[in-house]
């Protein structure tokens, strides 16, 4: 609950500053002769498999520089060229009760990034991009993978994205 309220103070502060034209928003610190991108398959290679999460994951990825910059997408080898790997999906305990046991789980995805740009490569990295929640242990954890899964992958989408498209 409270990443959501920090993510939500984030967002108003970041739309403040666009509309008063402190932070243009749309392609910020992309280089003028940067024209296309390309986003290599995320394998999974996480112990616990999520059989969608690598499609999903490389889906979003695109989608979000497809929508938030002018970038053309290309199969491969563009401008900016993105890939990685999935390296954690776990469950663990987060929180302990006396009587039951765990009472809250936390679910935690880890996504290893390679970002390589030929034309600036001061620019390029290899870094993990983390986002964890925790939720009830009362709760089957198949029950709520999917939405939880949904959240924490746009998390890391937006992390990534601002690594690369807002240089943070």
């Amino acid at each position: 609950m409270k990443k959501i309220i920090y993510l939500n103070i984030v967002a108003i502060i970041l739309l403040g500053m666009q509309s008063c034209n402190i932070y243009n928003f749309r392609g910020a610190n992309i280089p003028e002769d940067v024209n296309t991108f390309s986003v290599g398959f995320f394998n999974n290679e996480a112990q616990l498999v999520n059989p969608s999460l690598s499609i999903d994951f490389t889906e979003k990825l695109k989608t979000k520089f497809q929508s938030e910059t002018t970038l053309n997408l290309k199969s491969e080898e563009g401008d900016y060229q993105i890939s990685g790997v999935i390296r954690r999906y776990e469950v663990t305990p987060a929180a302990l009760n006396a009587q039951t046991g765990s009472a809250q789980n936390q679910f935690t995805i880890v996504v290893n990034c390679e970002f390589n740009c030929e034309k600036y490569p001061e620019k390029n990295f290899t870094r993990d991009f983390t986002s964890s929640i925790t939720f009830d242990a009362t709760k089957e954890f198949s029950t709520v993978e999917s939405a939880l899964s949904a959240e924490l992958t746009d998390i890391i989408v937006q992390q990534i994205f601002s690594a690369i498209a807002l240089d943070w």
